[in-house]
């Protein structure tokens, strides 16, 4: 198996980091593997924020925390049927201990320039080349969908310097594993239909 196979398969949402420092360099090189991705028109609308500060991080984590347990909360009220899925995520967020950065030692988020053609499809495509690279000297990374109510705080976005017209589409996390990911098993692919 070549060495880029060899990489996708090993490659692991991480969510336990140690407290080793990921040198700027490395944050650069992968930053610049997710800028190779293709994009909508070739029009590389990406730019990006990258948080090395840890109490910025909890704050964000503690603010994103508050506001998807209140939308939660929203749905339930709505949509009833929801509550047996939704309340123990509740719970979990409600958790004051409970970092959804798992305190990993970078964030970077992904924004999408108003002229992105293709915003969602550019962010996952570019976030992948990351987390990739990432794993190529080591780094491990994950996608942490709960971070994206930080788009929806202005006060945020002018803290971070992103302008209001622009989406974020792909937050992520990067630090040294605590530990060895477990691998996970993973079907045949399920081909519909070969012709």
């Amino acid at each position: 198996m070549n060495e880029v196979l060899a990489n996708i398969q090993a490659r692991r949402s991480v969510r336990a980091y140690s407290e080793e420092k990921v040198e700027k360099e490395q944050l650069m090189e992968i930053i610049t593997a997710g800028t190779y991705a293709p994009n909508g028109m070739g029009l590389q609308p990406l730019r990006f924020v990258v948080i090395t500060d840890m109490a910025m991080m909890k704050r964000y984590s503690d603010m994103c925390k508050a506001m998807t347990v209140q939308m939660f909360q929203q749905m339930i009220k709505e949509h009833p049927e929801q509550a047996a899925a939704r309340e123990p995520l509740i719970k979990r967020l409600s958790n004051p201990d409970n970092n959804i950065f798992y305190n990993a030692p970078v964030l970077i988020l992904v924004f999408a320039a108003p002229n992105a053609l293709t915003p969602l499809e550019d962010g996952a495509l570019c976030a992948e080349n990351m987390m990739l690279a990432a794993a190529s000297i080591g780094v491990g990374s994950c996608w942490m969908g709960f971070a994206n109510p930080i788009s929806m705080s202005p006060a945020a976005l002018k803290e971070l310097n992103v302008p209001a017209d622009h989406k974020l589409v792909a937050p992520i996390i990067f630090g040294y594993p605590a530990k060895e990911p477990t691998p996970n098993h993973r079907d045949e692919p399920n081909i519909l239909k070969w012709i």
